[in-house]
């Protein structure tokens, strides 16, 4: 059972749509001409380190900033009109939950007090309270604690806790900034199982975070700043593509295994190949057909290699390749 009404044919059209965003505090630029757009039922990763302006692209989207420049606007799912969030800020923020880096519930208050505040503040009668909070109270494994006072939760349950009062009133969007920042690997695992179920009821979700690999696994497509500028956007191929290829790696006896993978690997989609005797790296401009015709090569060569690996580029790799080229 969800707590969300949930169209189970929800479409993916626009969201929101960020256009030439800039942010300068005093004379700092902060952000400089950001265009983005989040999909309807995205779970959207911005990523960068310290500093680098994601969390005030957050606050910008969420309207807790307004822009210097450009427009921030959720698009509707009736028309496809845009309505300009600082325009239409009291109507929109309604449908908008926002779970901070640093807990934002009450320590001497227990979890469901919590919940109970933060579902007020939205006008939510007694009935609808109750029926939010006993729902997410089950949803984030929080039931049985209900009673306990927040200052005694662990760090992940906290985590959850912020997460549940930030979907008291239902939202159709939800923020969150660093979510995984200081818990365990466990803590953070269930974070991320959280986060995707919660996208699973239906609900968009912007994640700002420098936790790579946390992001990498629940975001389906992401946008990565440095300096104030978003430096690539897009899914994950589309991240890689510009930065580092695929690699295709072959372990092979030196000799005439060597010579004949070499020229094998000459009439494959590569762009380049590196030979360094008991390896051979291919560089395929076509992943996926590459590797079949190189493994059907070999086998009408009868070739047997010792080890063939595939290694694709992470999310860690392409971000350590940008902040390079910043520097």
């Amino acid at each position: 059972m969800t707590f969300i009404n949930v169209d189970s044919l929800l479409r993916k059209v626009r969201f929101i749509e960020i256009k030439g965003v800039s942010k300068k505090f005093g004379k700092d630029v902060v952000l400089q001409d950001v265009n983005l757009t989040i999909e309807q039922g995205d779970i959207f990763g911005i990523i960068g380190k310290s500093g680098s302006g994601k969390t005030t692209l957050l606050n910008l989207i969420s309207g807790f900033l307004d822009p210097s420049q450009g427009a921030v606007s959720y698009v509707s799912s009736v028309d496809q009109s845009e309505k300009d969030l600082h325009d239409h800020f009291k109507r929109i923020k309604r449908h908008i939950g926002f779970t901070p880096q640093h807990s934002a519930v009450y320590p001497k208050l227990t979890i469901l007090e919590n919940l109970y505040h933060f579902g007020s503040m939205y006008g939510l009668k007694k009935e609808t309270l109750q029926r939010n909070a006993e729902n997410l109270l089950h949803f984030t494994n929080l039931f049985q604690h209900k009673n306990k006072i927040s200052e005694q939760l662990s760090g992940g349950m906290l985590k959850r806790l912020d997460i549940a009062c930030s979907l008291m009133h239902k939202p159709k969007l939800l923020f969150l900034d660093e979510p995984t920042a200081n818990l365990d690997p466990i803590m953070e695992r269930d974070i991320i199982n959280l986060i995707k179920a919660v996208n699973e009821q239906g609900i968009t979700v912007v994640v700002a975070s420098h936790h790579l690999e946390s992001i990498e696994r629940v975001s389906s497509k992401f946008a990565i700043i440095e300096k104030g500028v978003v430096q690539s956007y897009g899914d994950m191929d589309a991240v890689r593509k510009p930065y580092l290829q695929d690699t295709i790696r072959i372990n092979v006896r030196a000799g005439k295994d060597n010579t004949k993978v070499v020229e094998i690997a000459k009439e494959l989609d590569v762009s380049r190949i590196l030979d360094s005797g008991h390896q051979i790296t291919l560089f395929p401009t076509n992943t996926g057909s590459t590797i079949t015709k190189l493994l059907q090569r070999l086998q009408d060569e009868g070739l047997s290699m010792d080890d063939i690996e595939l290694r694709k580029l992470s999310l860690k790799d392409v971000f350590h390749r940008i902040t390079e080229a910043q520097e």
